[in-house]
């Protein structure tokens, strides 16, 4: 699993509510890093011939104002690579919105 290999599966997240141009959270520009890094404290991680497991750190611009849609997204990409045997913990950083809309 590599960095462009997360970003990839990112691109299954779209944000919550209405989205008329039908684009996900990379194409339409919200997430600013996304990073695997070995997870030492996973289960097994000692144990020889197990694959490694890794923790996946997204950095990315919340869609809008709204609080609840926010968790709503976090809860999205959380579910989505928590669903891989090669990812053990996801931490979603939410920066403020670019244009919120008031």
């Amino acid at each position: 699993m590599t960095n462009a290999d997360l970003l990839q599966l990112l691109r299954d997240c779209y944000t919550p509510g209405p989205n008329p141009a039908g684009r996900n959270i990379v194409d339409a520009n919200l997430v600013r890093s996304a990073t695997l890094t070995p997870d030492t404290d996973a289960p097994g991680s000692t144990i020889p011939g197990l694959p490694p497991r890794h923790l996946a750190r997204i950095t990315l611009y919340a869609p809008g104002a709204d609080e609840a849609a926010n968790l709503q997204l976090v809860a999205q990409i959380e579910n989505r690579l928590l669903g891989l045997e090669s990812i053990s913990r996801v931490e979603v950083k939410l920066l403020p919105a670019l244009f919120p809309i008031l």
